[in-house]
């Protein structure tokens, strides 16, 4: 006969089974839980919207909504937003100087 195999040893089960002890949020974990409070908190303000506007940005050629509390002068929500308004500018521009308008 050949030569035998040395059996792989057996984990030990009479250890207790080790928890892993919790690793320090990182950077983006406390960011997260961050935004979640101040979301959390925003739900809780008593926000009465009832102020809706619609106009037309001529540069961009789209159409801007914005709610806003009358109350307090606060606007809620604005869509499209700044940046998607700029980008929307530019390619407006950037077609009209192809038309040559």
């Amino acid at each position: 006969m050949g030569p035998v195999a040395s059996p792989k040893a057996a984990p030990d089960l009479n250890q207790a089974a080790q928890k892993p002890t919790p690793a320090e949020p990182g950077i983006a974990a406390e960011a997260a839980q961050r935004r979640l409070a101040a979301r959390k908190a925003m739900l809780h303000v008593k926000a009465e919207p009832d102020n809706l506007q619609v106009r037309l940005d001529d540069d961009a050629q789209r159409f801007v909504q914005t709610l806003t509390d009358s109350s307090t002068g606060e606007m809620l929500r604005r869509y499209p937003s700044e940046a998607q308004l700029a980008y929307a500018r530019a390619v407006m521009a950037y077609l009209r100087t192809q038309l040559g308008r």
